[in-house]
């Protein structure tokens, strides 16, 4: 006696949505990054929004882009491979892609601040013991990407080969500034000699005291000095 039969049903397709945080814990509920410096350490979350089709779809990232307001893009992710492993990780689907993220340092274009991360994905459908299918296999979730062949990023302004709805794109805002410089205490040599000698002035009758009082004992010094040599003179002539 065979148990397999087949069951119909129809299933909402959910939508999927990126999420850029600090740091490098995958967690999609964490506050998202909307300011950092550059060279922070980011981390890329693409993940559905809605847990009823987790069990039946999964998540698969085509391509993102880097795009600035003037109209500059660059390509930093190519079917899941890095085109440049300084900016971004190839991306890793843990739990049989119900989710997507890839580890990456925050950058910018020169003289622009405010960037927009762009990411071409879809849906697919999760392979399960369950799940049979008889014709057409386009539609289930591929495995992890085969990034072992090095690619080379793309140029600035290259078509790309392949047109998206854009209900198949997914954004997100950033404003990357540069690193603060750290200043020391003095800007310049100037600047510090002067601190010095404001440590060590004084007030103008205090310093004419302080001189003829230091006068007085060098002229008595000097006086008893001289009379001492003196005495020691004559009694050595008297005998």
């Amino acid at each position: 006696m065979s148990t397999r039969d087949t069951i119909d049903g129809i299933a909402d397709t959910p939508t999927i949505n990126l999420t850029v945080v600090q740091g490098r814990v995958p967690d999609p509920n964490m506050e998202p990054a909307r300011l950092v410096s550059v060279g922070d350490p980011l981390i890329y979350i693409w993940h559905l929004n809605s847990k009823a089709a987790a069990g039946i779809y999964g998540i698969w990232i085509k391509e993102c882009s880097v795009e600035v307001e003037d109209g500059r893009r660059m390509k930093i992710i190519e079917n899941g491979c890095s085109l440049d492993p300084v900016i971004v990780s190839n991306v890793q689907y843990p739990e049989n892609n119900l989710q997507a993220f890839a580890d990456g340092l925050a950058f910018k274009f020169p003289d622009v601040d405010e960037v927009w991360i762009s990411c071409a994905v879809t849906t697919c459908l999760r392979k399960f013991d369950q799940l049979i299918v008889t014709n057409n296999t386009d539609y289930l979730c591929p495995k992890q990407p085969d990034c072992s062949k090095r690619m080379r990023r793309s140029v600035e302004g290259e078509k790309s080969t392949e047109i998206y709805s854009t209900d198949n794109l997914v954004h997100h805002k950033l404003r990357v500034i540069d690193q603060e410089v750290h200043t020391l205490p003095y800007q310049n040599v100037d600047d510090k000699t002067l601190r010095v000698f404001d440590g060590i002035c004084m007030d103008s009758k205090i310093f004419a005291g302080t001189f003829a009082a230091l006068a007085t004992v060098y002229l008595v010094t000097i006086t008893v000095a001289s009379g001492f040599g003196l005495s020691i003179y004559r009694s050595q002539r008297e005998k």
